[in-house]
């Protein structure tokens, strides 16, 4: 039987493969989050911005949520990333965590990625 710890280390790796697939097919519309003192903004990332940070990553936490930057966000799922660079990044979340960077995917949950391990449709489909 796998333990926790393996199985987080095995989740996280295909999570990290699907999400690179995909963006290397030009499926994932990507932004980064940075905090600012009135809230989060998200902001395009520039395509080797990603290629780097998605590639050479590691993530450390996700979530799906409704999109934050539309004004009726139920439309479709999105997914945030904390992924951890190994060198500091100016795309970072905030200059206190250099090496955080936050993405927004949009139209894809956590859920979507794993699917072909889960063999789980949408509710909705």
């Amino acid at each position: 039987m796998m333990n926790v710890e393996d199985f987080r280390i095995m989740f996280r790796a295909h999570l990290s493969h699907e999400i690179w697939d995909k963006w290397r097919k030009g499926q994932l519309d990507v932004s980064m989050r940075r905090n600012t003192p009135d809230g989060c903004e998200y902001e395009e990332l520039p395509k080797e911005a990603a290629d780097q940070i998605l590639d050479g990553g590691e993530i450390h936490s996700c979530e799906d949520l409704a999109d934050p930057t539309e004004m009726i966000s139920d439309r479709y799922a999105c997914s945030l990333y904390g992924i951890t660079t190994f060198k500091p990044s100016e795309y970072a979340v905030d200059k206190d965590f250099p090496n955080e960077v936050v993405l927004l995917v949009r139209g894809w949950s956590v859920a979507d990625f794993m699917s072909d391990w889960t063999k789980l449709n949408a509710v909705d489909e």
